[in-house]
């Protein structure tokens, strides 16, 4: 197969961030939605130690000249003005009606959750709708605009100072929102007889994840990529449609050795993700926890249409806005882009508005079923 080697390089990366997104809990619809109403911080602090150990990393590599040796060089996002706020509006709304992202939608599947093979069809619908309208979007003037706009930049800094900064701010944002964290209070974490069990078995601490997962974006860097869901499945996508003999012309007119590690990245989530679930004891056939389903949507048909719909306007708004909750924020702020710092504030706000009109005096409800949701692994 041509290219193979970048693909099966993409996928074993895939499989360690799948496996990362799923013990520390990222793929949970009760921790999605819990960071949406502010109740549940675990995501988060998850996120923003990330975010730190990749900055630290990439700025340590400039300070000391070896970021061109190591080839830690952050790719930035370009910043493209309307669509950001465009593609972000969508994205909040969607993330907030399903509780997942492109990412975590591919994750759960790997660890049994098969209602959200139905968002898996959406985001593919949704790479083939984006392929569609992508030269009317350029036509009206939403998209073909970009330019570098970065953080050092703007503030005239060298990149490697600042991003050590940058890691050390998003630490003491991590420790605040750990102490500030509602979902403390709300259950016990599950005990176990030793740490190796509780290693094996448990849900990781949100800094064990964190670090993990900040340490795998700047692996991917080095390897010359970047770890970014979206981008991963326009790639999967359109390596398919190509080998199907119809290529996605308007936005991905050739397979190239980076489509084919970005296709690896998100085909090797399933794995991972699954292989965590089975370790952990906890793959299983499971629906999201009734109190939950009741509260969104309570017949399995609507669920399922609905998160239909929500793999449709996620795939749309990550192409339009230029990332998604990983390519745009958690690899994206690591490099100071400020275009991802516009998109994922977008999606962040739309989505914490969306998630609270959907559990509107539901709040109680909302904290019964996050009981239920530890028995079952939501």
């Amino acid at each position: 197969m041509e290219h193979s080697e970048y693909l099966i390089k993409g996928i074993l990366m895939g499989a360690l961030f799948g496996f990362v997104l799923f013990k520390v809990g990222a793929i949970r619809y009760s921790r999605v939605e819990g960071m949406l109403l502010l109740r549940d911080l675990k995501i988060m602090k998850f996120a923003f130690t990330g975010i730190a150990t990749a900055s630290i990393i990439y700025g340590v590599a400039a300070i000391f000249g070896i970021a061109e040796s190591t080839n830690l060089i952050p790719r930035v996002m370009p910043y493209m003005g309307i669509a950001h706020v465009i593609g972000g509006v969508m994205f909040g709304i969607a993330m907030a009606s399903a509780g997942f992202c492109p990412g975590t939608c591919v994750a759960r599947v790997g660890a049994g959750k098969f209602i959200s093979a139905a968002g898996v069809l959406g985001l593919i619908v949704g790479i083939l709708a984006y392929n569609a309208i992508q030269p009317s979007l350029v036509e009206a003037g939403i998209l073909g605009h970009s330019k570098d706009l970065t953080l050092y930049g703007v503030l005239g800094i060298s990149f490697g100072p600042l991003a050590v900064a940058w890691g050390v701010l998003f630490i003491i944002l991590a420790l605040v929102a750990d102490y500030l964290d509602p979902a403390k209070k709300l259950y016990q974490e599950q005990q176990y007889s030793s740490f190796a069990e509780k290693l094996i078995k448990g849900e990781w601490h949100w800094a064990v994840g964190g670090v993990a997962a900040g340490s795998i974006i700047a692996a991917v860097t080095a390897q010359g990529e970047y770890l970014g869901f979206s981008g991963a499945l326009l790639a999967l996508v359109g390596w398919i449609a190509d080998s199907l003999g119809h290529p996605l012309s308007n936005v991905l007119p050739k397979i190239t050795e980076s489509t084919m590690y970005r296709a690896g990245l998100l085909i090797g989530v399933l794995p991972g993700a699954f292989l965590a679930a089975l370790i952990s004891g906890k793959f299983k056939f499971d629906p999201v926890p009734p109190a939950f389903a009741q509260a969104v949507a309570p017949l399995p048909i609507v669920r399922m249409v609905l998160v239909f719909f929500a793999g449709v306007f996620l795939a749309l708004g990550a192409m339009i806005g230029g990332g998604c909750t990983t390519g745009a924020f958690l690899a994206a702020y690591p490099t100071l882009s400020i275009g991802s710092m516009v998109m994922s504030a977008t999606y962040f706000i739309v989505g914490v508005i969306t998630a609270n009109l959907i559990y509107m005096g539901r709040w109680q409800r909302f904290i019964e079923a996050k009981k239920v949701s530890e028995e079952v692994y939501d």
